[in-house]
């Protein structure tokens, strides 16, 4: 055997050790043990090991997939029979199999992750899940999704949602929304983030809500179920208890068909809702006029026309603050002489 075929050899067995012992922390949940400690003093060892990491550190968090396990022992057995042919290109062939068995390991993961639905300002799309439910999304929001063999799980992470359930009692439909989990089988309901509010509006059906609050300093959180019935919102924040107050379900899902509704809103967050049909962005700093009530209905996306009527209505002016953004202002009064 040559010098080179000596080194190849060690090189490779090296690496298949390394292998070896990748596998064998990973199950034990462990990141080190005196006998790794001891072979990895070897120097020739640590770059077998320095090797290995690169391909397998962001394959971490689908370790225990079975996937993954059986990607893992096809790797392991290609190196085994690489080891037994004597010829060149023995480290390769190695190397080439654990890129394999990481593919395949992430596309089980690619394949399992959650599907991701998102619109730009101005945009609406309704989406039609595997089971047959429907997510309507409103402009500017986003959500996921992951179907599992025993439930079905959404995560609202901003902008507002309509959802309408096909019913599965074997697979219960639950979607987060800040500190919300609104469980259902079959049913259809509206939630919307608003700030730091979160509405959660029943249209048909039956939900529970899984209300989770903070506890006190080093407490556990408090979780509260809340049942709500067809008509019904339940409404959040950070600095309010739950309260269920009557809905008016035609003003909530407006925002399906290119409206928004508004009675008797503050001003701030009739102008937050405004902004996420996109062109022409509304500001209002003052206080004062964000307190303001307002009462109509408008078409999403008209924010000129929205000016126009909150400007004739309110004591209210417009200011132009560059091309694409109007601030709200108050109108001084007027005092006598």
């Amino acid at each position: 055997m040559t010098v080179g075929e000596e080194f190849e050899n060690g090189a490779e067995r090296r690496l298949e050790e390394a292998v070896r012992w990748r596998l064998r922390l990973a199950e034990a949940g462990l990141n080190s043990s005196p006998e790794f400690e001891s072979w990895l003093a070897d120097a020739g060892n640590q770059t077998a090991w320095r090797q290995l990491a690169g391909l397998w550190n962001n394959l971490d968090d689908v370790a225990q997939a079975p996937e993954m396990q059986m990607a893992r022992q096809a790797a392991l057995a290609d190196a085994r029979q690489t080891r037994r042919q004597r010829q060149r290109g023995r480290m390769f062939a190695i190397a080439a199999s654990l890129m394999i068995g990481l593919l395949a390991a992430g596309s089980y993961w690619w394949a399992t992750g959650p599907d991701e639905f998102h619109t730009a300002l101005g945009e609406r799309r309704v989406i039609t899940l595997t089971d047959g439910s429907k997510l309507s999304l409103d402009a500017d929001s986003e959500v996921t999704v992951r179907y599992g063999k025993h439930d079905r799980a959404l995560h609202l992470l901003r902008g507002q949602a309509r959802f309408d359930v096909a019913h599965d009692k074997s697979r219960p439909f639950s979607v987060v929304a800040g500190n919300q989990r609104v469980i259902a089988t079959g049913t259809a309901f509206n939630i919307d983030i608003a700030g730091p509010k979160v509405l959660v509006t029943l249209i048909e059906g039956h939900v529970v809500v899984v209300n989770e609050t903070e506890g006190p300093q080093g407490a556990a959180s408090v979780a509260r179920t809340i049942e709500l019935k067809a008509g019904q919102q339940l409404a959040t924040g950070p600095a309010a208890a739950p309260r269920i107050l009557p809905a008016n379900v035609q003003r909530v899902t407006a925002w399906t068909i290119g409206q928004i509704m508004f009675d008797d809103e503050p001003l701030s967050s009739v102008v937050d809702r405004v902004n996420r049909y996109g062109g022409t962005q509304v500001v209002v700093a003052d206080p004062e006029v964000g307190a303001m009530k307002i009462s109509g209905v408008f078409n999403a996306g008209d924010t000129l026309g929205f000016v126009e009527i909150v400007t004739h209505y309110l004591p209210v002016k417009a200011v132009s603050e560059g091309p694409h953004i109007i601030a709200l202002e108050s109108v001084p009064k007027k005092t006598g002489i």
